[in-house]
């Protein structure tokens, strides 16, 4: 995948990649979340307790993020890097 099909996708998954890590933005917050509510209604234990918890509690964000992350992983994955 070459550096700009990469930035694209980090764009689409809401996330920039810094120095330190990854940065989630808003829009990879909320993607995040909408995937943590397809596993809730799936039954996923981790889902409903992160979603259990208060909107401001930073664990959600630290969830979305992982949520995030691991599908830009797989979609670099599968892109043949």
């Amino acid at each position: 995948m070459a550096t700009d099909e990469r930035q694209e996708a980090l764009e689409r998954h809401g996330l920039a990649e810094e120095q330190d890590g990854f940065v989630l933005y808003l829009r990879g917050y909320q993607a995040g979340m909408r995937t943590a509510r397809a596993l809730r209604d799936r039954g996923n234990e981790e889902a409903i307790q992160m979603l259990a918890l208060d909107a401001s509690d930073p664990l959600r964000w630290e969830y979305a993020s992982a949520i995030q992350i691991e599908a830009f992983s797989t979609e670099i994955h599968r892109s043949g890097i």
